[in-house]
Order: structure tokens, then sequence, then C-alpha cells
């Protein structure tokens, strides 16, 4: 009786397989959606992956996610958690919307103003907080 197992390369290839269709999932969301979706835990894991972008980002900032454009520079939408107001911002009327979609409870067709910092807009419900660029209240 002749007992053989499959060949260990079979085994491989089926490993290497599911590992391009995960990362081709990811590839595909960027190219097929313009946008690359990444969560930090806190504000240092945000600022060492977007060093000087969103300087007016609170210390204490949780729970963020950061929506990137693929397709245009300098477009990204950021939820965040927080107790703290952003300084060195001013509120003016809000006259834009994100152009990159987050997962968010803020309705921000809903609100009046928000906080203009550098060439952000920021809007708040509580401590939940979403800011997008370009802004064109930074006009």
């Amino acid at each position: 009786m002749n007992t053989t197992s499959p060949a260990p390369g079979l085994a491989a290839l089926g490993l290497v397989s599911i590992v391009l269709i995960l990362g081709g999932c990811t590839a595909y969301d960027a190219a097929a959606h313009g946008s690359v979706e990444t969560n930090f835990t806190n504000a240092t894991e945000f600022a060492r992956e977007h060093s000087g972008i969103a300087s007016w980002l609170p210390a204490d900032a949780q729970a963020i996610t950061a929506v990137d454009s693929t397709r245009a520079e300098n477009t990204m939408t950021v939820r965040y958690d927080s107790a703290t107001e952003p300084e060195g911002c001013e509120a003016v009327p809000r006259t834009s919307s994100p152009t990159m979609d987050v997962e968010s409870d803020i309705d921000v067709y809903s609100i009046d103003s928000v906080l203009l910092c550098d060439d952000w807009a920021i809007a708040h419900e509580g401590n939940q907080w979403l800011a997008w660029t370009p802004a064109t209240e930074a006009e």
C-alpha cells in the first residue's frame, strides 16, 4: 500500500495564494475607491505616520481613522475621539464637507460652523471629531 501525502509545495502554493488575495484586496480598494483607510490607537501613532500633517490634533486623541485619497494630494478625512478641542483654530461658517468617506456619527450637513485649523475644517459632536482637508473655509 502506497501512502503518499500531497507535495509540501502544494501547501506553500496555497498559503502564497491566500496572502496575495488578501494583499490584493487592499490594492483593489485603493484603486477602485481612490482611498486608503488607516486606523491608529492614539495621536502619537498618527503623528509617526503623518508627521506635520495635522499639528492641531490633540495629544489625547484616540481611536483615529484616517482616510487618504490615492488620487489627489493633500486630501484626507480624519475621525477621532477626544475630550480636548484643537488649539489655535477659529470658528467659521461651514462651507465644505469631507471628500473622503469615514464612518462617523457626525452629520456634517446639519452643522453650521466648524473650526478652521490651518487648511482643515473640523466638526464635532460630543467627544467625536471629524476633520477634513481641503477645506474651502481656508481660502
